[in-house]
């Protein structure tokens, strides 16, 4: 049998295109297969499930790792009666204090602070993975701080401030890398600053100030590159001030009063040109003030109660930022110098409890934003200059045990803020001024143990603010 032609499909034979014999016809490549986009789909909505879910899970143990939170408060005054259900559901994200993520739900931020909870932080505050903020100031907790608190990846703020918290700082904390504010503050915390703590790498206040801290302040610390504010006042630090303190280039506040400080304020202290409070008061330094420590620009300079000898530095007049100076309770001597008339912007001068000597200098009359000058008990001489009439805002003066002499100048009734003056245990002649009948706003006045003579001016009875009035003479 002959094989069929075939035929179109208007029953037609189809045109034939003939080929020479030695060039065989080309094959047609097989059409592309269609790619169907249900997988695609599928796997799409498959993920976002896979997320949602996820998300489902999270929100869901955020919920109960807040009520188990809630578990270790003994929340006297029921502030936390709103933390109730199962916490399945987003619904925790308006009890109080919490602060949820719009997106996800998970809690963001937990503010506690203020609330007579009591009771102590349990370890479950680890399972709150995308935390931000906790701020637990405040609440009348005690216990110890749980090593799970370096599981809460996410913290950039941790404020536990003003509670009862015993035992050490967590070598935890440490794990946090995104932590910016350590806020431990006014707690019972014992042992050593973690050295792991210049581990962070975006921690800018570190405030473990009243606590019961003791041992010597790692040096890492200062090596901290973004490091603001170092608050390690009250506690029982012991060592020395190290060289490398100024190495923290964006460090404006050191605050390391009353601990046990031990040897001198370093030379590199005029490197610390960023400091804007430097106090390292109550302790047991000594030496001189090195005179580069004034090359810093701060507003705060207090080395109140150690045991600095020596003259004041003259390049302390020229800190022309200076708002509050506290030299007081050490054992300085010399003249206090003439320059410090140059801090326009000093606003508390306390030169107390030293040994220096000599005249006050009038130059002090030029201290127009003063308002407390404690000069006493010193061993100064002379007169007690006019130019301090000037001083229109000065409330406290205190001259009282030295070795002042002549008389109270007139003047110096025209500091028409002044609440209290103190020129006790001097050598003051002459008669009470009755001109400071003008300081109505006085309420202590004592010039007792001096030479005074003549009658108490009546025109005094007219300070219907005074409290306390010394004149035995």
């Amino acid at each position: 049998g002959k094989t069929p032609n075939p035929v179109g499909l208007n029953g037609r034979h189809p045109r034939r295109h003939l080929q020479p014999a030695s060039a065989p016809a080309a094959p047609m490549p097989p059409p592309a297969p269609r790619r169907s986009s249900f997988p695609v789909a599928a796997a799409l909505l498959a993920a976002a499930l896979l997320i949602l879910a996820a998300g489902a899970v999270a929100v869901a143990d955020d919920g109960r790792t807040l009520l188990e939170i809630k578990k270790s408060f003994r929340d006297a005054d029921n502030a936390l009666r709103d933390w109730s259900g199962d916490g399945a559901s987003p619904g925790y994200c308006s009890w109080l204090g919490v602060l949820c993520d719009n997106v996800t739900f998970q809690v963001a931020a937990l503010n506690l602070s203020g609330f007579n909870l009591g009771g102590e932080i349990s370890p479950a505050i680890g399972d709150l993975k995308s935390v931000v903020s906790i701020d637990f100031q405040s609440s009348g907790l005690s216990g110890q701080i749980p090593d799970e608190i370096g599981d809460c990846w996410s913290l950039k703020m941790l404020n536990l401030s003003s509670n009862n918290l015993e035992g050490d700082i967590p070598f935890s904390i440490s794990k946090l890398k995104h932590l910016e504010n350590l806020i431990l503050k006014n707690n019972q915390l014992v042992g050593v600053i973690p050295s792991t703590l210049s581990q962070l790498p975006n921690l800018k206040i570190l405030d473990l100030a009243q606590n019961k801290l003791s041992g010597e302040i790692p040096r890492l610390i200062y090596w901290s590159e973004v490091l603001q504010y170092l608050g390690l006042r009250s506690n029982k630090l012991e060592g020395s001030l190290s060289p490398d303190m100024c190495q923290l280039t964006g460090l404006w506040y050191f605050d390391v009063k009353n601990n046990s400080l031990m040897g001198t304020i370093p030379d590199t202290i005029g490197n610390c040109t960023s400091f804007q409070v430097l106090d390292l008061s109550y302790n047991h330094l000594t030496g001189e003030i090195p005179f580069n420590i004034g090359f810093l620009q701060v507003a705060t300079l207090s080395l109140q109660r150690n045991n600095f000898s020596g003259p004041i530095p003259t390049v302390i007049g020229l800190m022309q930022a200076l708002a509050v100076l506290d030299l007081s309770l050490n054992q300085l001597s010399g003249p206090i110098p003439s320059i410090l008339g140059n801090l326009t912007y000093t606003e508390k001068l306390y030169l107390q409890g030293n040994k220096l000597s000599g005249p006050i200098p009038p130059e002090l009359g030029n201290l127009s934003a003063l308002n407390y000058l404690d000069l006493n008990d010193n061993k100064l001489t002379g007169l007690i200059p006019p130019e301090l009439g000037k001083l229109t805002a000065l409330y406290d003066l205190n001259l009282a045990n030295n070795e002042l002499e002549g008389t109270i100048p007139d003047n110096i009734s025209s500091c028409t803020s002044l609440v209290s003056f103190n020129a006790y245990g001097n050598k003051l002649n002459g008669t009470i001024p009755r001109s400071l009948h003008k300081l109505q706003s006085m309420t202590y006045l004592n010039l007792s143990s001096n030479y005074l003579n003549g009658a108490i001016p009546t025109e005094l009875a007219r300070m219907i603010n005074l409290d306390v009035l010394g004149f035995i003479m």
